[in-house]
């Protein structure tokens, strides 16, 4: 299990991917909560990038539809996340942190950190 944010409404940021998701070699269930719904929307990936910026490594899933929630942070330009992780030795989620993508916590109905959740390999 990894956590991961929703950076647009059909793509999925995982600043630390655990084994095998960047090979292929892992089966990808997506799970996207928001702290204020009881539901839990499920959408299946339909590519698993790997990036590397800076020395580090991290997933970007596009998935095969919208989620119906807001997006809860944005993908800084590649400059700007590559000078953060550098500044951050390697760290993607300090320098994701870092570089304002994230969302502030905002009323219901809105985008939240505690927004999303990326399950992998859950089996169900």
């Amino acid at each position: 299990m990894a956590s991961g944010w929703l950076v647009a409404p059909d793509r999925v940021m995982v600043p630390e991917p655990p084994p095998g998701l960047l090979d292929g070699s892992l089966e990808v269930a997506v799970l996207l909560a928001s702290a204020e719904e009881d539901e839990v929307e499920r959408i299946a990936p339909i590519g698993v990038n790997a990036v590397r910026l800076a020395g580090a490594e991290f997933a970007v899933l596009d998935l095969t539809s919208a989620s119906r929630h807001a997006p809860n942070a944005v993908m800084p330009e590649p400059v700007v996340l590559e000078a953060a992780i550098a500044a951050h030795d390697g760290d993607v989620r300090k320098a994701f942190e870092s570089a304002g993508a994230l969302a502030v916590v905002t009323p219901r109905g809105r985008a939240c950190r505690a927004h999303n959740i990326v399950d992998h390999g859950c089996g169900t």
